[in-house]
């Protein structure tokens, strides 16, 4: 059985993105096989089961971490191998892996920035071998948002003060919307002529400040006024009291350029976060 796109990892990305294929037969896996996806889970400590997974003509889409480049030789090759052995005239298709972008420091970021490969750890040594072994395409994804996934929520993940201290030296946050990440895998997938290897920063080009994003909890709030006992918190913030601090996108270093992304394959994000 041959599919178009073969999506490996249905996941957050996922739902979103068979949403918008509903021009090209598509198939999916999850771990358990549930609504009607392919069971399957990639692991490095067990022989994989390619005989599940139909043959794309298009794309394959990787959307779950890959650790390491042994990882990523593991999963394409035997990938091939098992569709060229079925039939030898099979032709590699395009592979996209969603990656993170952890592992850039540079501000700004831009899709030309060398990334930190300690700072990326196995992943971005796997991105680095579908770069340079496979001629893939990886989409550096930054903040995904959008259902369920609310970034006012994610205060939840600062649960002590030191936490929230470490935070405040760097407040720019980076988003994307998973409607928005899908639409950019689909240029991938649909993209006229041979698809450039390497890596894409991909963001909705905006910066949010994360404290104006989370002060309305009242926990980042007590932990705030807490921390203002240190003069050196005060004069970070640059203000002399919690409520004169000063919010938004102007108070951040935007230090992820994804205009590049954007104008290459001429789409625009349509999604934006509201602070409400």
């Amino acid at each position: 059985m041959s599919i178009q796109v073969l999506v490996l990892g249905r996941g957050f990305v996922g739902e979103y993105l068979e949403d918008i294929l509903e021009d090209k037969s598509v198939a999916a896996t999850t771990t358990d096989g549930r609504e009607n996806t392919i069971k399957w889970k990639f692991s490095t400590d067990t022989p994989l089961d390619f005989g599940v997974l139909p043959a794309a003509t298009s794309s394959v889409v990787i959307t779950f971490p890959v650790q390491g480049e042994a990882a990523m030789r593991q999963l394409v090759d035997g990938y091939l191998a098992y569709h060229c052995s079925l039939d030898p005239g099979y032709k590699s298709p395009r592979w996209i892996y969603l990656g993170s972008s952890r592992a850039f420091k540079e501000v700004p970021s831009t899709r030309f920035t060398k990334p930190d490969l300690d700072a990326g750890g196995l992943r971005t040594f796997a991105e680095e071998c579908l770069i340079n072994e496979y001629g893939g395409c990886v989409l550096n994804l930054v903040g995904l948002w959008g259902g369920k996934r609310v970034p006012s929520e994610w205060s939840r993940f600062y649960t002590s003060k030191d936490k929230l201290r470490n935070r405040l030296n760097d407040r720019s946050l980076h988003l994307i919307h998973g409607a928005d990440a899908a639409r950019a895998i689909r240029a991938c997938i649909c993209y006229k002529g041979e698809l450039p290897a390497g890596r894409w920063l991909v963001s909705d080009d905006r910066v949010y400040d994360m404290l104006q994003i989370m002060i309305g909890a009242e926990h980042i709030r007590m932990y705030l006024e807490e921390l203002w006992q240190d003069e050196q918190v005060q004069a970070l913030l640059n203000a002399r009291t919690v409520d004169e601090v000063r919010l938004g996108p102007s108070e951040v270093t935007k230090r992820i350029e994804s205009l590049h992304f954007w104008s290459h394959f001429g789409i625009q994000p349509q999604y934006f976060y509201t602070i409400n």
